[in-house]
C-alpha cells in the first residue's frame, strides 16, 4: 500500500523504499500544481489534445477518457502523463483570466469578492464652473462604484 497524505493525497517516502527520487518528484509536482497552479479552464470533460507539463484543469463533470471518473479534481500535466489531485472542501484555486473557485461538497463555486467599510463620496456640487460632461462621468462613476458596493 503507497503511503500518502491525508489531505492532498501526496506520496510519502517509506522505509526502505527504492527510487526515493521519483517518489519526492511526483510529491513537488503536485504540490507546485495545487499551490502555485493557474487553471486553465474548468469546461472541459476530456483531455486537450495538446496540453504541456505544468498546466492543470478541473475536471468537469461527466468526464471520459483518461479523465474517466475524475470529475471535479484537478488534472495536471505532467512530463509523465495526467496527475489528478482532489482537493479539500475550502480548497481555493485561481483560473487564468483571474477569477477564483473554491471546493465545495457539491463541487466548485465562484468567489465573489467581498467588499466592506464602503466609503461614502458625495456627489460633485458647487464651483465656479460647472463642466456637464466632467460632472456626467462622475455621476455614472459613482453610481457604478455603489452598485458594486464599493461605495456608499
Amino acid at each position: 500500500m503507497e503511503a500518502m497524505t491525508a489531505l492532498l493525497g501526496l506520496p510519502l517516502l517509506v522505509a526502505g523504499q527504492g527510487q526515493k527520487d521519483v517518489t519526492h518528484n511526483e510529491a513537488l509536482l503536485l504540490l507546485e500544481a495545487v499551490v502555485a497552479g493557474q487553471v486553465e479552464s474548468e469546461d472541459l470533460a476530456v483531455p486537450p489534445p495538446a496540453a504541456t507539463p505544468g498546466q492543470c484543469w478541473l475536471v468537469a463533470p461527466g468526464a471520459s477518457g483518461l479523465w474517466g471518473g475524475r470529475a471535479q479534481q484537478l488534472a495536471v500535466m505532467s512530463q509523465g502523463g495526467w496527475r489528478f489531485v482532489d482537493l479539500p472542501v475550502g480548497h481555493v484555486v485561481r483560473l487564468k483570466g483571474g477569477e477564483r473557485r473554491e471546493r465545495t461538497d457539491e463541487g466548485w463555486r465562484t468567489i465573489v469578492p467581498e467588499l466592506r467599510d464602503a466609503v461614502v463620496v458625495a456627489a460633485p456640487a458647487g464651483g465656479a464652473v460647472v463642466d456637464a460632461e466632467a460632472r456626467a462621468s462622475l455621476m455614472a462613476l459613482l453610481a457604478g462604484l455603489r452598485s458594486l458596493g464599493v461605495l456608499a
